[in-house]
């Protein structure tokens, strides 16, 4: 394995960096805490990353982008295998700033490799048919969502980036040193290097300037060479691959692992990753306790008894459940009331009750439902499953449907887990039904679940027929 330089960002920071370092990745830009944390001196000199993972907005997720391409993937296939396969993980196919070549189908609608179809942002769409050599500005993540290109090549660097034809310098918004800033810009026009745009990255404010241009000498070069190269006409293909990019899912057995990898190096509480994504005010609840933890004034168990505790002061309050999808897609349900909490065996069990005021028809189970109705739903912090029991309003059963998803996570915003497409629903009076499974089974094709959760899935959903022929037949 090549030695790439990773950067480590976010909440999740500790456990991956000692983990990554341990399968041989060398650590660049560690914040001063974690470098104490994993015994890393500090380095001699700026170090550029050839990948970078971090939290993102949404703390149950984390953005791994690398270049080049293949020190992304494989940053990517280490850190699904640290975390035993219990991820979903959406990744781009193409890569941000690759320069491909695409067939026009009309409409600026391009075919492009791998069987995708992206738009081109141009006043100009070419005609059908023709051939056309373009750069992707922005990947197909979200569900839905396609690829954009524009015309003309971007090459990408470690430190900066070059557009041909264009005109022009910028820099990253972190690239705040207003010094480093004037000479790279006065360096850039006595090379006198026209018809390009030069972008500079955060990566190039500490960096030697010789070393930054002479990289960027090297893109332009490369940039106006590809331009001018006529495009593959015969078939869409790949030219020159630009970022790889990968957002991952982290849901709750993936984070109890990391919980285990955090406690060898430092006071970690049970639940730690689960409550520091849950919110500020769970995350300040962690600090206390792992304070305590560290005095030797509790045990690790009492993360346990933090989430307890949260899901208690739920009660009797209206809640709503996060349905999120491995595409990244999300149904939020409910609201609910929750009628009853308990804790026993080191798992919380709750149910929830919710009264239905419109008529409609019950998912999967094509069942109506009309006002007064209602769903009590059970769920259960070790359990790979949430069961919806449907009521008629004088309390006759109408069906029930068990969802099968990751162990849910609770905060003081509501309950989320990780939904793993396949099912199992009953109606009164018939056998219990697998549903679902071609999603299940997409998913995997795709890679988008990782192998761990795909066979605990499948597992669950065979452990559930003989439950629920149990419980109601």
């Amino acid at each position: 394995m090549v030695a790439y330089k990773v950067r480590v960002k976010g909440i999740y920071s500790t456990a991956l960096a000692m983990a990554l370092k341990e399968k041989g990745y060398m650590l660049t830009d560690l914040s001063e805490i974690l470098r104490k944390r994993l015994s890393i001196k500090t380095s001699s000199g700026p170090s550029v990353p050839d990948v970078t993972v971090k939290s993102l907005d949404d703390p149950d997720e984390i953005l791994i982008i690398g270049f080049p391409w293949d020190a992304g993937i494989e940053v990517d296939k280490t850190i699904s295998e640290i975390l035993k396969g219990m991820i979903s993980a959406v990744r781009g196919k193409l890569g941000l700033y690759t320069v491909v070549d695409g067939i026009s189908e009309g409409s600026c609608r391009i075919s492009l490799p791998e069987g995708i179809e992206g738009r081109l942002l141009s006043e100009r769409c070419p005609e059908k048919g023709e051939s056309l050599r373009v750069t992707v500005v922005r990947e197909s993540i979200d569900p839905g969502q396609i690829p954009l290109l524009k015309v003309g090549v971007r090459v990408v660097g470690k430190y900066s980036m070059v557009h041909y034809p264009a005109s022009g310098i910028s820099f990253s918004e972190f690239v705040r040193d207003e010094a480093k800033a004037s000479l790279l810009t006065e360096v850039s026009k006595i090379l006198n290097i026209k018809s390009y745009h030069i972008h500079f990255r955060s990566s190039s404010k500490d960096t030697d300037v010789n070393e930054v241009m002479n990289e960027v000498q090297k893109l332009a070069v490369e940039a106006k060479r590809l331009y001018e190269e006529n495009p593959n006409s015969d078939a869409p293909s790949i030219v020159r691959r630009g970022e790889y990019i990968s957002i991952m899912y982290i849901p709750r057995p993936a984070k109890e692992v990391l919980d285990e990898l955090r406690s060898s190096i430092v006071s970690t509480i049970r639940n730690h990753h689960s409550l520091r994504a849950s919110g500020r005010i769970e995350s300040q609840m962690v600090d206390v306790a792992e304070e305590a933890l560290r005095l030797g004034s509790c045990k690790r168990d009492v993360g346990l008894a933090l989430v307890s505790y949260i899901a208690k002061s739920l009660t009797d309050r209206r809640v709503q459940i996060r349905h999120r999808r491995p595409d990244r897609s999300e149904i939020v349900l409910g609201p609910f009331r929750i009628d009853n909490v308990t804790l026993a065996n080191n798992r919380i069990r709750m149910v929830l009750r919710r009264t239905f005021t419109t008529r409609g028809i019950l998912d999967g189970l094509n069942v109506e439902k009309r006002p007064g109705d209602m769903s009590m739903t059970t769920l259960d912090t070790q359990e790979w499953n949430v069961i919806h029991e449907y009521l008629t309003s004088n309390g006759r059963l109408m069906g029930v449907y068990a969802n099968i998803n990751t162990p849910p996570e609770i905060g003081f915003n509501g309950i989320r887990y990780l939904d793993l497409y396949i099912d199992v629903i009953l109606r009164p009076n018939e056998e219990p039904q697998i549903i679902d499974e071609e999603e299940l089974e997409k998913a995997r094709e795709e890679n988008i679940i990782g192998e761990g959760l795909y066979k605990k899935a499948r597992e669950e959903a065979r452990r559930l027929v003989g439950k629920l022929k149990a419980m109601y037949l």
